[in-house]
This record gives structure tokens, C-alpha cells and sequence, in this order.
């Protein structure tokens, strides 16, 4: 779990981690150098319970170091995600252990979520579901929730971490890295509760920069299946670029 300035959100956060029907994990809490009460909220509800562990940044680094440096930590065979303002449904993480035990051949999997606004309304999400459905969306769209996923630690070791390259969209590139080994899939359940976040215009143009990168970087994965090579050239043309894909 990233975080930064979230004494707001944190505590309900950690709550509907702490909450889960799977009991055998670890929250790791990365606090990228918050400068409001984040920190005391985190260390109180330490001290409440010990599979909170809490690591600090002594400066603002990012959320990509911060996710790195909580993957490096974590000693777990699985690893399921978390921002400081979302919410799991009491049954993620024992619906996820319990799809990928008897799955060897997926190495992520990711739930259906309801997106919050300030106000209150609740929108349901849904995703591509199988394999096939997520390699179509991923030809030109992110196919998973961030805070949904749970990957096979196995897998990270073999594909890397996140690319800290990225600023944003760190999460679309590892996708792509799993699933050039694995197979993905995305529980057809609402099992992650998501605040919708106010993003500035410079944030945007960064953010849907780097989703027309990624998949051309790793466009030999789409190459393989050339039902989905053609959408990455129209998510291109309908953003008013034309690039010689080879």
C-alpha cells in the first residue's frame, strides 16, 4: 500500500485489509514522505496489529519507488495492491489465493470494482474476463484494476518489477510483462470499492502518453495474436496518430 497524505482515508483502507475473511498476509504500508498525520495513523494501528509493517521514504519519491521498495519487502507467495483511499470487499484476497492455487498456468488475477465520487455515487466497473478478452483490451486499454490485482510472487521474480521509468501507468507495463509468461484473468465480482481521483491536465497528458507507449513497446506480444494488433493502430488513429508499426 502506497501512500501519501492520506490521514483521511488510511484508517478505513487498512481496516478493509485487516477485516479480510483470508487471514494469513502482510500489509506493507509505504509512506512516500507524507507530511500530514498519515504516519501517526499507520504507527497506532501497528501497534494493534502485527502484520502491519510500515516503511517510510525520507523524501517524495514516487509511487513507482514506493511500490518497488514494498515488493522488495513482501515475503508472500502472493501480492495483491492497495491505495490509501480504496477498499476491499471483505472476501478479495481469500476469492483471489483461492482461483490462483488451482491455477498454475495464471500468474494475475484482478477483480470487477465500484468507482466512488466525492459525492457519495457509487458506478459499477466491469472488465474483460478471460485470457482472450484481456489481450484484446490490453491492444489499447489497461485490462485491470490497480488495487485489484493479485500476481504469483514467482512471477514478478521471473518478469521484474515495475519499470521506474514510469511515472504513471507503471502498472499497464508490468501487465504486459506477466502476460507474455502467463495467463490473466479478472473475477467477474465487485470485490474493490475505488475513489474516483481529481487528476490535473499535466497528470492526464503524462498518463495517456504512456498508454500509447507501453503497448508499443511491447507490441511483439500483441504481434503473436494478430486479431489484436489492428486495435492498437485505431486506439492511435482516434488520438490523431499514424506510426509504422513493424
Amino acid at each position: 500500500m502506497p501512500v501519501y497524505n492520506e490521514e483521511a482515508s488510511i484508517k478505513k483502507a487498512i481496516k478493509t485489509v485487516i477485516d479480510q475473511t483470508y487471514k494469513k498476509f502482510e500489509l506493507i504500508v509505504i509512506d512516500d514522505g507524507s507530511t500530514d498525520g498519515t504516519s501517526n495513523i499507520v504507527k497506532t494501528l501497528q501497534k494493534l496489529d502485527e502484520r502491519i509493517i510500515y516503511l517510510r521514504n525520507e523524501e517524495n519519491r514516487g509511487t513507482t519507488y514506493s511500490l518497488n521498495r514494498g515488493l522488495r519487502k513482501a515475503s508472500g507467495e502472493y501480492i495483491a495492491r492497495i491505495d490509501g483511499d480504496d477498499w476491499y470487499h471483505p472476501r478479495k484476497l481469500e476469492l483471489q489465493v483461492k482461483f490462483l492455487e488451482g491455477r498454475n498456468e495464471y500468474g494475475i488475477v484482478g477483480t470487477f470494482y465500484i468507482l466512488v465520487d466525492e459525492s457519495g455515487r457509487a458506478v459499477k466497473v466491469r472488465l474483460p474476463v478471460t485470457h482472450s478478452e484481456i489481450m484484446k483490451r490490453m491492444a489499447y486499454r489497461n485490462a485491470f484494476a490497480h488495487s485489484s490485482i493479485m500476481v504469483r510472487r514467482s512471477v514478478l521474480d521471473m518478469v521484474g518489477y515495475y519499470d521506474e521509468r514510469y511515472e504513471y501507468a507503471q502498472d499497464y507495463d508490468l501487465y504486459f510483462r506477466i502476460l507474455e509468461v502467463s495467463k490473466g484473468y479478472n473475477l467477474p465480482s465487485y470485490l474493490l470499492y475505488r475513489m474516483r481521483r481529481r487528476q490535473g491536465r499535466r497528470t492526464l497528458t503524462k498518463r495517456t502518453l504512456n498508454s500509447i507507449l507501453i503497448p508499443l513497446r511491447h507490441r511483439r506480444i500483441l504481434r503473436r495474436n494478430v486479431i489484436y494488433y489492428p486495435l492498437l493502430a485505431r486506439r492511435l488513429l482516434t488520438l490523431g496518430i499514424v506510426i509504422i508499426l513493424p
